[in-house]
């Protein structure tokens, strides 16, 4: 290329764009500071966040630790306080077993004196309910319970039945007890013998518990 071949202008042109360009990617000593000290505080404030969610982080697992802790103490003062409850109750019940038995001793006698005869006079008018179609019925009542015959006998020709049914006795039975057969059924009744099993049963269980005294 000869020296008038060339765009001077151009290429002068070029140079001023290549010189402002240097120019301008060149930081002062000033900005290049600030920068940095930008960067520095970035970095901190970054540090701090991340110092902050860390050290969050730790007091709610260590209040969660702490909850877990206190529901575990709650959890096994309440298994006391049923436990205790509990072994309350039982010394409860057992008193109350106790004097059930030694009650019941005392009164069912009285009880079966006073109701022996009407107990055994509501059974037998069932059991002629159930016989009612049979053509025969047979009533046994206890030796010696002349009252209670009477009145076996008066229900019996009240219901028109006198032709039907046998009046007996049995040694064996005891006061409050009756028996009425028919063709096909029976119908056993000891009011004495409910007693005893209640007795029996309380005496028993009582038997089984016997810290009646204990007082917790």
């Amino acid at each position: 290329m000869s020296l008038f071949d060339r765009d001077f202008d151009r290429e002068l042109a070029e140079e001023r764009r290549a010189v402002a360009h240097v120019a301008a990617a060149r930081h002062t000593d000033e900005a290049l500071l600030a920068a940095v000290a930008e960067a520095r505080e970035e970095a901190l404030a970054q540090g701090r966040a991340e110092g902050r969610a860390e050290a969050e982080a730790e007091a709610r697992a260590a209040e969660a630790e702490a909850l877990s802790a206190r529901l575990g103490q709650l959890a096994q003062r309440l298994d006391e306080v049923i436990a205790a409850r509990d072994t309350h109750r039982a010394a409860l019940e057992r008193q109350l077993l106790g004097y059930a038995a030694v009650t019941a001793e005392k009164l069912l006698p009285e009880i079966l004196d006073a109701r022996a005869h009407a107990r055994a006079l509501a059974q037998i008018r069932r059991g002629l309910r159930l016989g009612l179609d049979a053509a025969r019925l047979e009533i046994t009542l206890p030796d010696g319970a002349a009252e209670l015959q009477a009145e076996v006998a008066r229900l019996v020709e009240a219901r028109g039945l006198t032709a039907r049914c046998v009046l007996r006795s049995d040694p064996a039975l005891a006061p409050g007890d009756a028996r009425v057969a028919w063709e096909g059924g029976q119908l056993d009744y000891s009011f004495a013998a409910i007693c005893d099993e209640i007795l029996d049963t309380l005496r028993a269980i009582a038997r089984a518990h016997p810290e009646t005294e204990d007082r917790t």
